[in-house]
């Protein structure tokens, strides 16, 4: 059985790998490594299959639990808002009042959006507001102070 489990190591290797380049998420990797780890020890004489088995589920689990944060962490980078969610957190002036019943408007750039009012508080023409989320093709907006 020995010379068996090096080719099961083989193939748990290689479809871990498979996984984590088909969906770089940091999951598969850990058991990619482990299975790597089960190879070397398959050619420990005397070593049972469950034994590798039961090494191969421990170093996974240690792994992901404890590199898995940090991998996240320092590799994925901040990504960059684009289009509408940039405008998330933009002061912008309102050039139709926005109350409970009607939708208003801002200008943003060289854009007109709709603007919802949050909590359904009037947002008169001329106030700052502060834009705090997107819902479908309206921004929501507060004011400045809020």
């Amino acid at each position: 059985m020995g010379n068996i489990m090096v080719w099961i190591w083989l193939a748990v290797f290689a479809v871990a790998l498979i996984v984590e380049l088909a969906t770089p998420q940091f999951l598969s990797l850990w058991f990619a490594i482990a299975a790597i780890l089960c190879l070397g020890l398959s050619f420990i004489p005397g070593l049972p299959w469950w034994g590798q088995v039961l090494i191969f589920v421990g170093a996974s689990a240690i792994l992901l639990v404890a590199l898995r944060p940090v991998c996240k962490k320092y590799l994925n980078r901040r990504q960059t808002a684009t289009n509408a969610d940039s405008l998330i957190g933009r002061e912008v002036r309102m050039i139709k009042e926005a109350n409970f019943d009607q939708l208003g408007q801002a200008k943003v750039g060289d854009v007109v959006w709709s603007i919802k009012a949050k909590d359904d508080i009037p947002l008169p023409v001329g106030d700052i507001v502060t834009i705090i989320a997107i819902d479908g093709n309206k921004l929501v907006a507060e004011h400045k102070n809020a």
